[in-house]
């Protein structure tokens, strides 16, 4: 089949699951809000209970801290409760035959699939980013003489593995360092790829380039098209990314950030998608990967690969062979779904995006205005740009004299927190530092509004201003 006949039946598939599912209308109903018409009518917390709110927030808190952990709103709970009811009152039936909470989850991975325009069987559902990754990155048949290139900003998610792969096997691990912090302001998308993977020798031909998608550490967004535009040009073998801080944040399903541009791409639903904990998606874009190029590590089902040349001895696709490993979150794997559709509800995943991208663009303006030089994150290029946005702590009424340690980055989310508002502190590399830069971190998601970020600020300029 070629591209454009798989890109069309993949398009197609996903409009009939999204009629069926009676989004279409949902979609037809809302594709025309603007952002302040969902922060008015969804993320704001008010006493309209006909809609499905955030409504576990309390109404005095503003919480602006979702690339931790995200919130659920009221239909996703209640779906998640029901099923686990249901679970409870007939187990057996629930985990072996049930369409919904059966252990191979076949309608779950499909439904997701559709939403994300690709098919069931690149799709398999984990308990989180850690774990898809872990599947990956342990599954790989990495050897002794591989490269594998990450930077100096990946989460353990990626470190880890990767060192028990160093350890046992001796694959070389080549660490790219971002520019620092305060460069990337002005740099564009282009500039920082060819930056941090240049056209050398030492990358050409490497095993895999493991990435993030949007980075915690300063909120950086690595665009998945301009990332397999680079892994084709070194003629990288996989393209592994880290989606933690993307997934329900950025739309996946649909142009440049993609999620079909990588080779496997793990992400949570708990997060941004504000779905159950221990919810999480992998997606393979090689449905028929197979030992010895894969193994299923992390499954029930490798002895079923034991003869990897019989295609016989090879009945299950690996997204279903890594989905059978004994009693998983059902339940949360549904209650997942149903977060996706809260996004479809509300005008889709491109409008969510949009939304969140807004607000955190007015973060960036207020901390810009007050001082330039205390921004972390991307500030001219859109495509680098996310719903994170990452400042040192400035001394208000002395703007130049900037903070790069725990202790005040720590005082700041403190005083903050006495005042009902959650952002975190986080720590980050720099090149040619002994020791890790601290930073302010805040995450305005889809349940954040306007008026909640006003607040922020009143409060933020307080605790700035009592620094010296």
């Amino acid at each position: 089949m070629s591209d454009k006949s798989k890109a069309t039946t993949e398009f197609t598939g996903r409009r009939q699951f999204l009629k069926q599912s009676g989004f279409v209308g949902a979609l037809a109903v809302t594709s025309g809000l603007s952002t302040q018409v969902l922060a008015e009518n969804y993320a704001d917390n008010t006493p309209n209970t006909s809609m499905c709110k955030f409504s576990q927030l309390a109404s005095d808190f503003t919480y602006l801290n979702s690339g931790t952990e995200g919130s659920m709103p009221k239909c996703v709970i209640d779906h998640l409760n029901a099923g686990l009811l249901r679970w409870a009152s007939d187990p057996t039936t629930s985990y072996e035959s049930d369409p919904n909470f059966g252990k191979r989850q076949h309608k779950n991975r499909a439904d997701v699939a559709a939403l994300l325009g690709v098919e069931k069987d690149n799709i398999c559902l984990t308990d989180n980013t850690t774990m898809g990754l872990n599947m990956v990155l342990m599954g790989l048949n990495f050897q002794a003489n591989d490269r594998a290139i990450i930077t100096n900003h990946e989460h353990n998610a990626i470190v880890s593995p990767l060192t028990v792969i160093k350890q046992r096997i001796g694959t070389k691990i080549i660490t790219r360092e971002f520019p620092h912090a305060h460069k990337l302001a002005n740099i564009s998308a282009d500039e920082l790829i060819d930056y941090l993977f240049p056209n050398d020798p030492a990358l050409r031909g490497a095993k895999a380039l493991c990435v993030s998608h949007v980075y915690p550490t300063t909120g950086l967004r690595l665009p998945l098209n301009l990332l397999r535009k680079k892994a084709d040009e070194l003629e990288i073998e996989y393209l592994i990314v880290d989606g933690a801080q993307a997934f329900g944040m950025l739309d996946v399903s649909d142009g440049d950030e993609h999620i079909s541009a990588c080779d496997f791409y793990a992400c949570p639903g708990h997060k941004w998608l504000n779905g159950p904990p221990s919810t999480g998606i992998l997606y393979l874009k090689n449905s028929e990967i197979h030992p010895p190029e894969f193994y299923p590590t992390l499954s029930q089902r490798m002895y079923k690969f034991e003869d990897a040349t019989d295609k016989t001895a090879r009945p299950f696709p690996m997204a279903q062979a890594l989905q059978v490993r004994g009693c998983s979150n059902a339940p949360g794997f549904s209650s997942m779904l149903r977060a996706m559709q809260f996004q479809h509800d509300i005008g889709g995943p491109k409008l969510v995006e949009q939304h969140i991208l807004t607000l955190s663009q007015s973060v960036k303006d207020f901390i810009a205005a007050s001082s330039p030089n205390a921004l972390a994150s991307p500030t001219v290029d859109p495509s680098l740009k996310s719903g994170l946005t990452v400042f040192f702590p400035f001394s208000w009424y002395k703007p130049s004299h900037l903070f790069y340690d725990k202790k005040t980055c720590d005082h700041v989310v403190a005083k903050l927190l006495e005042k009902n508002i959650q952002i975190r502190s986080i720590g980050f590399d720099e090149p040619d530092q002994n020791e890790p830069l601290y930073a302010l971190r805040v995450s305005t998601a889809v349940f954040n509004s306007k008026r909640q970020l006003g607040i922020f600020q009143g409060a933020l300029k307080e605790v700035l201003s009592q620094l010296i």
